[in-house]
Parts: C-alpha cells; sequence; structure tokens
C-alpha cells in the first residue's frame, strides 16, 4: 500500500486555525446572546474578558502547532546537518509531518548518503594508484625471484625422476609457485593502467559468450543457468576483453559460493534513471517492480547524482542462490586481498578487478541479498552515446 501524501505547513495550519476559529466564534455569539439582558456596564466587560480568554487560547493552540511542525523538524534538521559537518555520518533526520520538512530530510540523507558514496569512491581510487606502485615494485622484485625458483623446480624435477618420494614435495613447490604467478598477475590486472582501445560493445552478447565459454569448459554443468536478457540495444563503450573478465570473474564467485549445485540468474535491461530513481524512493513495504526489486546502494545514489549521469542506461544482475554476502561485507567484498573464500581457494582480487574495470568504464557495481537466496551483484553502464565518458588512468593517457 503506497503511502498517502503529506500535507503542506500552510495546510496543516489552515486546519487548526478553522477548527480554533469555529468554537471562538460560536462562544462569543452564546456569550452576547446569554449577556443580552445585562446592563453595558457589566455586559461588555464580560464580553471582553471572554475575547481575551479566548485569544489566550487561541495563542496557545497556535503555538503548539507551530512548535509541532515548523520549530522542532527545524531544530532536528538543523543538529544532524551540523552533526553531519562534525564527521558523524551515521545520523540521519527523522521523517516530518509535513511536505516541505519531509522533503528537507529526504534531501539531507540522500546527501549524506551521496557524501559517504564519494568519499569512499576517493578511497578506492587513492588506494588504486597506492596498489598501482606497489605492484610495479612486487613485479620486480619478487616476479624475478620465482621465476628462477620455478626454473630450479623444474631442474630439481628432471634430476629426481628415479629418486621415490620425491614427486609429492615437487608437486606441492611446482602448486605453490603457481599460486604466487596467479597472485601476482591478479595484482597487476587491478592495479596497472593499459593502453585501452575501447570500441562499441553489446552487452547482451558478451555474456552468452561468456556462458557458452564456461559451459564447454564445464564449470557450469552441475549449476542451472538462466539468463533473461532483454537489451539487445544495450551496448557500451568498451574493450570487450574486460566485459569478459568482468562476467567470468562473476559467474566463477557464483560457482565457488554455490558448492556442488545451484542457481545463477542474469538478467540484463536498459533503466530510465528517472524512473529508477523514483524506484530507489519507494519504502521497502510499497508494492516494487515484480523483476527489478534490487535497492541500489550508496554506490548506485552517488552515481546517479553525478552531473554527467546518464538519462538511460544499461543495467546487469547477476544472483546466486549461494552463501549470500554479509551486510558488514558488502563494501569490503570489492577491496583488493578480501575474501570470504578459504585460505587458498582464492586470491581476493576477482571482485576487485570486477568494481575497478566497471568503474573505469563509467558505471558502478554494487552487491545486496539476492531473491534466490545468495547474492546479487547489480551493474549500472552508461550506454554508448549517453554523454557520459569512461575513466582512463591518467598514466594511461600521458603514455599515448
Amino acid at each position: 500500500m503506497t503511502e498517502p501524501t503529506r500535507p503542506r505547513i500552510h495546510e496543516r495550519l489552515q486546519r487548526v486555525l478553522a477548527l480554533a476559529c469555529g468554537p471562538t466564534i460560536l462562544a462569543i455569539i452564546v456569550t452576547m446572546w446569554v449577556t443580552e439582558d445585562l446592563p453595558n456596564a457589566t455586559r461588555w466587560p464580560v464580553v471582553i474578558l471572554l475575547v481575551l480568554l479566548v485569544l489566550v487560547v487561541f495563542t496557545s493552540v497556535l503555538r503548539r502547532q507551530v512548535s509541532r511542525y515548523v520549530e522542532r523538524p527545524l531544530v532536528e534538521s538543523v543538529s544532524v546537518a551540523e552533526a553531519i559537518a562534525s564527521g558523524d555520518s551515521n545520523r540521519i533526520v527523522p521523517r516530518a509531518e509535513t511536505r516541505e520538512f519531509d522533503q528537507l530530510a529526504t534531501s539531507i540523507n540522500r546527501m549524506t548518503e551521496q557524501m559517504l558514496a564519494a568519499t569512499q569512491s576517493r578511497m578506492r581510487v587513492e588506494k588504486l594508484a597506492t596498489m598501482g606502485r606497489i605492484a610495479a615494485g612486487i613485479s620486480h622484485e619478487i616476479g624475478n625471484p620465482v621465476a628462477a625458483i620455478a626454473n630450479y623446480a623444474h631442474v630439481l624435477r628432471m634430476r629426481t625422476a628415479d629418486v621415490p618420494g620425491t614427486t609429492e614435495p615437487i608437486d606441492a613447490l611446482e602448486r605453490e609457485i603457481t599460486r604466487i604467478d596467479r597472485i601476482m598477475r591478479g595484482l597487476l590486472d587491478y592495479a596497472r593502467p593499459r593502453r585501452l582501445t575501447p570500441k562499441p560493445i553489446a552487452v547482451d552478447a558478451v555474456i552468452v559468450d561468456v556462458l557458452r565459454l564456461l559451459a564447454d569448459q564445464g564449470l557450469t554443468r552441475r549449476f542451472r543457468i538462466t539468463s533473461e536478457l532483454e537489451a539487445p540495444g544495450g551496448v557500451v563503450y568498451a574493450e570487450r576483453h574486460d566485459l569478459e573478465q568482468v562476467f567470468v570473474n562473476l559467474l566463477l564467485n557464483a560457482v565457488d559460493a554455490m558448492d556442488r549445485e545451484g542457481e545463477v540468474v542474469i538478467r540484463s535491461r536498459i533503466n530510465e534513471a528517472g524512473a529508477f530513481a523514483d524506484s530507489i524512493e519507494k519504502r521497502r513495504t510499497d508494492p516494487a517492480p515484480q523483476r527489478w526489486a534490487h535497492r541500489p546502494s550508496k554506490r548506485a545514489l552517488a552515481w546517479l547524482a553525478r552531473p554527467e549521469s546518464p538519462s538511460r542506461f544499461l543495467q546487469i544482475v547477476m544472483a546466486d542462490s549461494g552463501t549470500g554476502v554479509a551486510p558488514e561485507d558488502e563494501e569490503r567484498i570489492f577491496e583488493p586481498f578480501f575474501s570470504t573464500k578459504q585460505p587458498g581457494k582464492g586470491t581476493g582480487l576477482g571482485l576487485a578487478i570486477v568494481a575497478s574495470t566497471i568503474e573505469n568504464l563509467g558505471g558502478t557495481v554494487w552487491v545486496q541479498r539476492a531473491r534466490e537466496g545468495g547474492a546479487a551483484f547489480v551493474i549500472l553502464l552508461p550506454l554508448h552515446g549517453s554523454g557520459m565518458r569512461s575513466v582512463v588512468p591518467e598514466s594511461t593517457a600521458s603514455a599515448g
């Protein structure tokens, strides 16, 4: 059931005045009628006293209503704004009884969410720059010794081929060397700027090809994959390899989360920013769209509030029936080296690469609870020709 429209301040006060004026006028008329037979010297002081009493009561009622509908919400809004300015970003302005102050509360709360998202985005950019500098040093300082160890392990295998009991430890040695190499490559993929040659890409076609690739490799044969791709015109300006890497990482993450069996649902559609923003304002008790009940996070709110945010964009949702993501981990899960998997099963870079790639394309991504019971990763991307340009690292641009 939708929430009724809240009345405006002047409507509230007009209603109070109307309710107060009626009894006041009636009381004066009755008093004039009752004191009609009294001498004027007695009658008029009684009438004047009654009028003064009525004015006192009327003023008191009006003062209480002004305090309730104007002063109290104004003081609460100022208090929360001062707390936010002092660094307490967890404060929110409570809902008000009048439309004007309710809109003010909504605007302040939305602004706070957008400020938090912008701060987090700036921190991610700074962290990416730091990781890039670290990766450049690590690739040289650790990469070369690891390559030498790999060569020595190969030589050791050849020289001890006939020695019993050496195969297993050498296998373990090479397996750990491969793991170090995989971590190094993932770190470089996350942090190293590359020369980009983007072109218009149909995202639905990329998703279909990725699903076929993983099915041919047998990685998804134990799982039910449902694709509801409704955006054949969903063309974005990107490198095909980057988009393939995004969807491969998300699908492999879903497969790992479900372990032995489960369901993955992939949906795509083109959304209007206006309609999408209206759905954000819906309360959780309001009837939501049957197929697009995913509520945007602070990342999406900040993305939609950007001056260059497009009027139409592509939305992709990839949901699974796995274990899901804890609410306290919904932001941290995109940080490099953060992983909820068992030790040794993942590098903690897959989702970090996903977030970095999507943000470099001018989009945003977040995770929330899926209707299927697991995690739902939601991606918003500007359509090709929408006017919102992808982000290119400065070092990449200067390299050209």
